[in-house]
């Protein structure tokens, strides 16, 4: 083996001590020794121990009980423990791995296979540390993400706009939604959101450079087709290949009362008037940001006269698959059912209770955002 461990040799026969000892020492090892289970816990608790070869019955504490206790010190950190038995019945030897063991062998021990085994064990313990590096690595990766997310939706959200409300709830440890807005001199409202492919730092990558194209465009009052071109552009030259940004972007103009509306992959908005019913629906009509060139991408907007009264729901596909216990989703039927029947001024309120309660808190695989926009 490449790597010489701290071995805890656990045996109330002191032959068999010294047998394993003087094998041990020979491959370079070093060798720790305790004559029963409680001499064994003492033994963990004072020495920085890589592996334990364990008797199993021994006097003041069994090796049953001390291999659980070492388990349990050890916590996270793998310890791998062999025991070393005269018991050969499958019940002790079903007994030794349910108290912690990671493998046995029957005495009298054959050195070749003891060999073997504790090479396996190594293995093992070398993937260990291999996943709790790779662990380490995504927790850094997520707190990242985080960082760069809460810097783009603390700009937004520093502004107050009057009838804007939202709801977002992140599948993961990290939402691939970005839901922004910005108001420009002239008081025209932008809202953007967008869903883009997975989560963690994939999503943030292309948050980061969205967020800048939107805030600089909206503040000199682009229009939604100049802004989602140069979105567009943006995230084909930023993204990983297969990764792009479903997302729809919105205007209101304060002084026309008109509005523009784009929709690239996202599912249909939705508009309601004044008394809170379904008037419109605008369906997705060209590719999502960052699939196709720049020179390829020719963005549908959609113009309304007036706005003014009405209601725009915008969501991600996250809400109409989110599924309860039985594989079901929650689907567009019934989420419009629920607009249909809800109070002009609660349609998101009544939208999270139904979704809570059709998915009994249960995690989902997608994230789910939604916004309304009392224009």
């Amino acid at each position: 083996m490449s790597k010489l461990l701290n071995i805890l040799v656990v045996d109330d026969d002191r032959s068999t001590r010294m047998l394993l000892k003087a094998f041990l020492m020979r491959t370079g090892h070093t060798v720790i020794e305790a004559a029963n289970g409680q001499e064994a816990v003492e033994q963990f608790d004072c020495n920085p121990i890589d592996l334990v070869l364990m008797d199993v019955t021994m006097p003041v504490m069994t090796g049953y009980e001390a291999a659980s206790l070492i388990k349990q010190r050890a916590q996270t950190r793998f310890v791998p423990i062999i025991f070393l038995t005269g018991l050969s019945d499958e019940e002790s030897l079903a007994k030794c791995v349910e108290s912690g063991g990671d493998d046995f062998l029957v005495k009298p021990f054959n050195s070749v296979l003891l060999g073997a085994k504790m090479a396996s064990m190594q293995r093992i313990g070398e993937l260990y540390s291999s996943l709790e590096q790779y662990q380490q690595r995504t927790e850094q990766e997520i707190e990242l993400s985080h960082h760069v997310f809460e810097s783009v939706l603390k700009r937004a959200g520093s502004m107050n706009v009057p009838g804007l409300e939202q709801w977002m709830l992140s599948a993961g440890h990290f939402s691939g939604d970005l839901l922004i807005h910005s108001v420009s001199p002239s008081g025209r409202l932008y809202l953007m959101l967008g869903d883009f492919t997975g989560h963690g730092f994939s999503a943030a990558i292309g948050a980061l450079p969205a967020a800048d194209v939107f805030y600089a465009m909206t503040r000199r009052d682009f229009s939604v087709k100049e802004i989602v071109c140069e979105l567009n552009r943006k995230l084909k030259e930023v993204l990983p290949v297969g990764h792009f940004c479903a997302a729809a972007v919105v205007s209101c103009d304060a002084k026309t009362r008109g509005g523009e509306i784009f929709n690239g992959g996202l599912p249909p908005l939705i508009k309601l008037d004044a008394t809170g019913q379904i008037v419109k629906r605008f369906a997705s009509s060209s590719f999502a940001l960052g699939v196709v060139e720049a020179k390829d991408f020719v963005p549908e907007i959609t113009t309304e006269q007036s706005v003014e009264g009405c209601t725009l729901i915008l969501h991600s596909d996250g809400l109409s698959e989110a599924s309860n216990s039985q594989g079901e989703m929650f689907g567009m039927q019934r989420l419009e059912a629920v607009i249909g029947d809800a109070h002009p001024k609660r349609p998101l309120a009544l939208l999270k209770e139904a979704v809570e309660q059709f998915t009994g808190g249960r995690p989902q695989e997608d994230d789910i955002s939604v916004v309304t926009l009392k224009c």
